[in-house]
């Protein structure tokens, strides 16, 4: 017996709706096994766009930069060394404790090479197939924040759009960033629709993953875990302290062991990542506040410093504070920067400078034109979804906060079309309620002119 769909957020009846033409109908029609039907076609396609951008345009690949990070730290976590810096091991064959990254990208990566799949094509393959999780999971957060037709329609959007993929094979935490993200908000219309222990739980280990993916989406427990559970107003105040205290639980627990980790072997405190010194280093100086490239980043600021420490904490700590120096003598000079670091995030700032400049990357510059072209009407598809979700008085946090939190850190960092990655998921799935209820409403409107 086949189950019934799960209950979505608009309390309106979503399997059938009028058609204009036989793909509508196909829609209309969908039922949970054809739907799960569809979705392994569209998992299957969006597969098949992955593979040909790998074997097309990255293969064989240069591998250096951070997808070297990720490829060789996988390895070596899988063959039990720890968590080194893989450079300094590979050029000195110094071993020196380093967690440059937070470590979800290259912890999964291990998962191939524990089977003996250590190359690293076996690696961008396995990331592929993580590109497609991502899928799976905005399907199942599109149907049940509007409907089974919605799912598809996202899922769709998700295997072609490049936003989606234009990472995966590259071996980036892009990857992760998006697949995280996409179970974060999945598990906040589940708990937003049940407000169970588990649910609360379930939304603390995806908070979880969201920052051992990305350091900077720490941002999310307070922009929406907190607010999410605190704006239950059907709980009573006890219950929902509760329900925040168990998601913080689970979410703490599940980021200990890499936290322990860390403070065992760094000098100065250190939670997710020694990364941010460096990366606030490359970002505030006078390449990055004018001329150009402002709102970018750039090695001069580095070697514009004296020598750092070789010890990791130490580094950052030094990096840090030389960022903060120069932030607390240039100001005045902060609100011109944000607002370019914000258009280049969103891709309204420089954009063909930016799709340039992500060739850095080892980005094809051709389809990050592609990827900018088609961002921009999913960025409009998905403000008309975000009005037609209120119309429908249904909650728009889950879908607002990572692109909120990711605008903050890009406003204090950088901007740059990686660090947009994590909204894909929602922007996919505001842009497919958009589109689905304008084809509801189309129908309508050829129906009603059709002669009775």
């Amino acid at each position: 017996m086949v189950a019934p769909a799960p209950a979505v957020s608009t309390g309106q009846p979503t399997s059938r709706f009028p058609v204009m033409s036989g793909f509508s109908a196909m829609l209309g029609r969908a039922r949970p096994v054809r739907w799960h039907l569809w979705l392994a076609a569209i998992g299957l396609l969006g597969l098949a766009v992955r593979l040909f951008y790998l074997f097309h345009w990255l293969h064989p690949a240069v591998v250096e930069g951070d997808p070297y990070y990720y490829h060789e730290a996988a390895n070596l976590f899988a063959a039990g060394r720890g968590w080194p810096d893989p450079y300094e091991l590979a050029l000195s064959g110094r071993y020196v404790p380093d967690a440059q990254h937070p470590p979800l990208t290259s912890g999964l990566l291990a998962v191939p090479s524990v089977l003996g799949f250590t190359s690293f094509l076996s690696h961008q393959l396995f990331s592929c197939l993580l590109g497609v999780l991502s899928i799976v999971l905005v399907a199942l957060a599109g149907r049940r924040i509007a409907g089974p037709v919605t799912g598809l329609v996202a899922a769709g959007i998700a295997a072609v759009y490049p936003g989606m993929w234009l990472n995966d094979p590259l071996l980036m935490s892009e990857t992760t960033g998006i697949l995280t993200c996409a179970w974060i908000i999945l598990a906040a219309y589940r708990f937003r629709d049940r407000r169970t222990v588990a649910d609360a739980a379930w939304l603390g280990a995806a908070l979880a993953a969201v920052m051992l993916a990305r350091a900077e989406l720490a941002l999310l427990a307070v922009v929406l875990v907190v607010p999410l559970v605190a704006t239950a107003r059907e709980l009573a105040w006890r219950r929902r302290i509760a329900l925040v205290a168990v998601a913080a639980a689970v979410s703490a627990l599940t980021i200990a062991p890499w936290t322990i980790y860390n403070l065992s072997r760094f000098s100065e405190p250190e939670y997710l990542s020694t990364g941010l010194g460096s990366t606030l280093a490359v970002t505030h100086c006078p390449a990055s506040y004018s001329g150009r490239y402002v709102g970018w980043w750039s090695f001069d600021c580095i070697l514009a410093l004296p020598p750092s420490p070789q010890e990791r904490s130490e580094r950052d700590v030094f990096y840090r504070r030389a960022a903060y120096d120069y932030i607390k003598h240039n100001e005045r000079s902060l609100p011109r920067v944000a607002a370019a670091r914000l258009g280049r995030t969103w891709g309204v700032y420089r954009p063909w400078q930016q799709a340039r400049l992500d060739t850095i990357e080892r980005r094809p510059l051709l389809l990050s034109q592609v990827g900018m072209v088609t961002l921009w009407p999913l960025e409009i598809a998905a403000l008309a979804g975000v009005v037609v979700l209120r119309r429908r008085r249904v909650v728009l946090l889950p879908l607002l906060a990572v692109p909120i939190a990711l605008s903050l850190a890009s406003v204090a960092i950088y901007g740059t079309t990686r660090f947009r990655a994590a909204a894909e998921p929602a922007i996919v799935l505001l842009a497919a309620v958009a589109i689905t209820a304008a084809a509801r409403w189309l129908g309508r409107r050829v129906v009603a002119r059709v002669p009775r």
